[in-house]
């Protein structure tokens, strides 16, 4: 049964997030992320996983998907992503459909194989459309790579 060992925390405006984005997800034509990157995780979930740069790093993150399992059981490979670097404010600010951003620290003990404990994994909850070309060109205007 999972427990919770770090505390949700208030993360203000001034706060940075990093979302992952497969490789597959970035425009070769402007090499940014694709609309599909800022899909809600699973894509009729309720939110989109990121980590609150308080806690994290793309170093760290990095480190956090080489030991997540993809859906045929091998590990996912952290090459294969890159890191979408955004402002707390100007995602609750500037984007529409308004968007939540709230701590969500993952905690089991022992920590379960393929789904590592995460203090920075953190939510943005709200509508995100996976043919919305404006939300896509909102979330690439207040972000850049980390």
């Amino acid at each position: 049964m999972p427990c919770v060992m770090w505390d949700k925390e208030e993360i203000t405006d001034h706060c940075e997030v990093i979302i992952r984005v497969a490789s597959s997800f970035v425009s070769k034509k402007d090499d940014k992320p694709q609309a599909a990157a800022f899909l809600n995780t699973p894509k009729h979930g309720p939110n989109l996983s990121c980590d609150w740069c308080k806690y994290s790093s793309v170093k760290i993150a990095k480190e956090i998907v080489s030991r997540q399992i993809k859906f045929n059981g091998d590990f996912k490979d952290p090459n294969n992503f890159r890191f979408w670097n955004m402002n707390v404010g100007k995602i609750r600010k500037e984007v529409k459909p308004t968007q939540i951003v709230l701590h969500d620290p993952l905690y089991n003990d022992p920590e379960i194989l393929g789904e590592p404990n995460n203090r920075a994994h953190s939510i943005i909850e709200g509508e995100k459309s996976e043919n919305n070309v404006e939300f896509r060109v909102l979330m690439v205007q207040i972000g850049n790579w980390a």
